[in-house]
């Protein structure tokens, strides 16, 4: 049982802004718990937090955070965090996404927390412009220096800090070869799959004799689901045999949304819990996202043995084995995009080695792999 410098349990407070979020964490919590670690969540009081603590075991701190800027909330919300840390004493603070990230840092210097830990999962700022980009560059630089460690969820998310000049070297860590909380390679397997309900699915949508390209994740402008559509319905016109699935929740502008759903192609699905029962339907996996800290997705779907096909945007890049288990195309260029696809539909042969490829590549970014780095540098604080 792991134990800090005073011989007892270690107290751990994690961290994250928006309600359902904490699913970033899965498995993790109940980990730390196993190790002998008293955990406890920092996050909105929603629904999906309440039950996520309940099944991981964990004990849950609501804060009144919301994801935008708002001085007053703000304001709010950071007098919460310091009465829970006045209160707990916590070893270590490990909180992520930028608001959480920011106030979660600045309330465990406030109290004296020593091990405050930020872990950065993304940087919204480069898609942003203007003051807000110049607003959240400063809120990454405030969070970084109050930090006592940064953890990166990835080779070029570090590199993009350095770039950026918002990270600091000394206080950079990677955990294997990038995640914060890895992936359940038992269940994202094709073998753990129910056959019938992918039958069922099948018939469901119509997809006998269709080769399927699919996406999960938000609808959304900075996702690249734009480029996704405007090149699949380019595809399908030469071949009616496509069909595109997207599942996630729709943030797209109303005439966008109206366009895609009613193609004939296209079948949008809402968010699924039994994310590697839909993923089982692909032949193809597309993230054109133009931003990430880390997506999981891409290994999800690779241990799945499904060839992907990612941008080469930040985080995005260090998700697959680029001409091995998928293809890296320019991050908003609809050619290149279009290119790449082209080669996967064209060759069955190559979308068939490149899957079976993903699998081995997949089990590099296990749970417990990344679980096991993050004990690592705990210990080494404890």
């Amino acid at each position: 049982m792991v134990l800090n410098k005073n011989g007892m349990k270690p107290k751990l407070i994690l961290g994250v802004t928006v309600g359902g979020s904490s699913r970033l964490l899965d498995g993790q919590v109940s980990y730390f718990l196993n190790l002998g670690y008293d955990v406890y969540l920092m996050s909105p009081p929603h629904p999906k937090e309440r039950l996520f603590c309940e099944r991981e075991g964990c004990k849950h701190l609501p804060v009144d955070i919301v994801k935008d800027i708002n001085i007053r909330k703000d304001l709010i919300a950071l007098m919460q965090i310091i009465r829970y840390l006045k209160a707990l004493r916590p070893d270590i603070v490990n909180v992520g996404t930028p608001k959480m990230g920011l106030l979660g840092i600045m309330g465990a210097y406030i109290t004296g927390v020593k091990h405050r830990i930020y872990t950065c999962r993304g940087f919204r700022f480069e898609t942003e412009t203007g003051l807000l980009r110049k607003i959240l560059i400063f809120m990454e630089k405030l969070t970084v220096f109050l930090a006592y460690k940064v953890i990166y969820v990835s080779p070029s998310l570090k590199n993009a800090a350095e770039l950026y000049r918002t990270g600091s070297s000394k206080k950079s860590v990677l955990l294997g070869n990038g995640s914060s909380n890895g992936v359940d390679i038992k269940r994202f397997s094709a073998h753990a799959v129910s056959a019938t309900k992918r039958e069922e699915l099948i018939r469901q949508y119509q997809l006998q004799n269709h080769l399927i390209i699919g996406y999960v994740g938000r609808v959304s402008v900075q996702k690249g689901s734009f480029e996704l559509v405007r090149v699949f319905e380019n595809l399908y016109q030469s071949n009616k045999q496509l069909k595109l699935i997207m599942i996630g929740h729709d943030d797209s502008p109303e005439d966008f949304r109206n366009n895609y759903m009613s193609h004939p192609g296209i079948i949008h699905i809402p968010f699924q819990d039994d994310v590697p029962l839909y993923m089982s339907l692909f032949d193809i996996f597309v993230l054109p996202s133009w931003r990430e800290g880390f997506p999981n997705v891409p290994i999800q779907a690779a241990a799945m043995g499904i060839p992907v096909i990612v941008s080469n945007a930040t985080g995005c890049i260090d998700a697959v084995d680029n001409n091995s288990n998928g293809v890296v195309f320019q991050v908003k260029n609809e050619k290149s995009l279009k290119e790449v696809l082209h080669t996967y539909i064209s060759n069955e042969n190559l979308r068939k080695e490149h899957g079976r490829n993903g699998i081995a590549w997949a089990a590099m970014f296990e749970n417990s792999i990344i679980w096991n780095a993050l004990n690592n540098l705990y210990t080494g604080m404890l």
